[in-house]
């Protein structure tokens, strides 16, 4: 069967479903390299994997002089490199799952007359997506993308992003009480420093809410030490983690999460039907993140949440829902009833049969 590059990077929301894409090629017989960036959550997820990897130089894109220098540098240096192992290969077909690698990984295959395929997770597309779009024979969407010609699919998700075990075997399994509830707080994989700050406050100002509670918090590589000091003035059982691939775990032992609403997280809560409050990320000026969560909050699967960036006024906002919905279990159990109404579908496999398709 067919190699096929897979390149994708600069966040946890581009590596996660590059190889989500991987695991369904490889049932089918295919042989699957992932390029990703030189960041180091990157390298870290990738290496938790059987797959083959390598990193590509490219650089976000930058308005400042040196920035676009360095974004130049690195796009053509990228290219060259994925040139290189096109021949070096003899690959079949490269995909792209955003972030800013894929436009020189495409820009390059288009080069060499190789298919390409292009996978977009937000409405609106993020500017590398735009700018690799020009390049692609085909571009798959989770999400409405009008400008182009892009076919609607599920999302991608990786096999331990998915809960295989009851609620009860997945707290134990995480060293957990099973006979508590649990909160789930993550900010994906570099973590959310508001979220951080606001659930350890929330736990200490209101520790009435979280009787027969326990937290289970994802602070981000290098945050897990400041988020376990701030629980120290809290009485409420916790543990703190700073990031980990095993998502399935971490969703099926919750009983409600606090999170970001960055695409894959969105799937992520979808297919698990885990009840969430969203805070989006309060710094894109697209709000792509409020856009990723509004179908599930539309249905009253997910309530989002302004982070308001100060943490009294996270309290005082996004904090009170938190804490009525620690109490009111009659409402979390009808948002996780609304997301169980549909059968999930994962969209990897009808991502690898379109990446066979084109070849």
């Amino acid at each position: 069967m067919p190699n096929v590059l897979i390149a994708g990077g600069g966040s946890g929301g581009h590596v996660a479903p590059a190889i989500a894409i991987a695991e369904a090629l490889r049932i089918k017989s295919c042989d699957v390299l992932i390029a990703h960036s030189t960041r180091a959550i990157d390298q870290k997820m990738v290496s938790e994997t059987s797959f083959q990897a390598t990193s590509l130089a490219a650089k976000p894109l930058s308005k400042s002089p040196l920035g676009f220098v360095q974004f130049c540098s690195g796009f053509l240096r990228s290219a060259k490199q994925t040139k290189y192992l096109i021949r070096k290969h003899n690959l079949k077909c490269v995909v792209a799952t955003g972030g800013f690698v894929a436009a020189p990984a495409l820009w390059a295959a288009n080069r060499m007359s190789v298919p390409t395929v292009l996978m977009n997770f937000d409405t609106p597309a993020g500017k590398a997506n735009k700018l690799a779009s020009r390049w692609t024979d085909t571009v798959l969407s989770t999400v409405r993308w009008d400008d182009v010609d892009a076919k609607l699919v599920p999302p991608p998700l990786r096999a331990c992003s998915i809960s295989t075990h009851d609620q009860r075997t997945n707290n134990i399994a995480l060293g957990l009480d099973p006979k508590k509830m649990t909160l789930l707080v993550t900010g994906a994989s570099q973590g959310a420093g508001t979220i951080n700050e606001l659930i350890p406050a929330l736990a200490s100002v209101a520790p009435n809410n979280f009787i027969n509670w326990q937290i289970l918090h994802l602070a981000g590589e290098g945050k897990a030490q400041t988020v376990k000091e701030a629980y120290q003035e809290t009485s409420v059982a916790h543990l703190v983690l700073p990031f980990t691939n095993e998502m399935g775990k971490f969703w099926g032992a919750a009983d409600l999460a606090v999170t970001r609403g960055g695409a894959n997280t969105i799937a992520e809560i979808a297919f698990n039907a885990v009840p969430s409050v969203v805070l989006p990320y309060p710094y894109h000026d697209d709000d792509h993140q409020y856009t990723n969560a509004e179908p599930l909050a539309t249905i009253g699967g997910v309530k989002i949440e302004t982070d308001y960036k100060e943490l009294d006024a996270n309290i005082k906002n996004g904090g009170q829902s938190i804490l009525s919905l620690l109490t009111n279990h009659q409402k979390r159990f009808e948002m996780q009833q609304v997301l169980t109404i549909e059968a999930p579908i994962n969209g990897a496999t009808f991502i690898a049969d379109t990446v066979l398709s084109v070849i």
